[in-house]
């Protein structure tokens, strides 16, 4: 198996940001610290869902197919319990991704600031009404696909 940097998104990463700086392009913050990557959020994410046997796009297709969800689509990277959402569209520069565990949410200026269990805060250029509903979403998806879905025997 291919060791990566999507090796870091797992069930204890939190959020991926964008980064521009040194030749890094995502931070990824998790239980256990945060790291860079040279690999765009969007990247990380594809790759994450690859060890899943599928790729992002496939995710996301499946996603809009059964629940009619075309803007923003949550993905889930792991079936049944790890997901994430984005705070815009993934094909903005400075979307971010933010992993299915609690957090609290606070007003930052123009910004919203997002503070998890561990005390490890992020702060993003998007609303609070966006992180809401995003996140509202992502819980609508892992409910729908962690119902029994064996098919009826006739």
């Amino acid at each position: 198996m291919k060791k990566c940097d999507s090796e870091f998104i797992d069930h204890n990463t939190l959020a991926v940001t964008a980064l521009f700086t040194h030749g890094m392009r995502s931070r990824i913050y998790t239980r256990n610290g945060i790291r860079d990557s040279a690999l765009t959020p969007l990247q990380l994410i594809d790759r994450a869902c690859m060890r899943y046997a599928s790729t992002y796009e496939g995710r996301v297709a499946a996603i809009r197919y059964s629940l009619d969800l075309h803007k923003k689509t949550p993905v889930l990277i792991s079936p049944n319990d790890l997901g994430a959402f984005p705070t815009m569209s993934p094909k903005h520069l400075e979307c971010a991704w933010i992993f299915n565990h609690e957090f609290m949410l606070e007003p930052a200026e123009m910004q919203t600031r997002l503070i998890f269990e561990q005390n490890i805060s992020v702060t993003l250029n998007v609303s609070m009404h966006t992180i809401k509903k995003q996140k509202s979403r992502l819980y609508e998806i892992l409910y729908f696909y962690s119902k029994d879905r064996r098919p009826i025997r006739l």
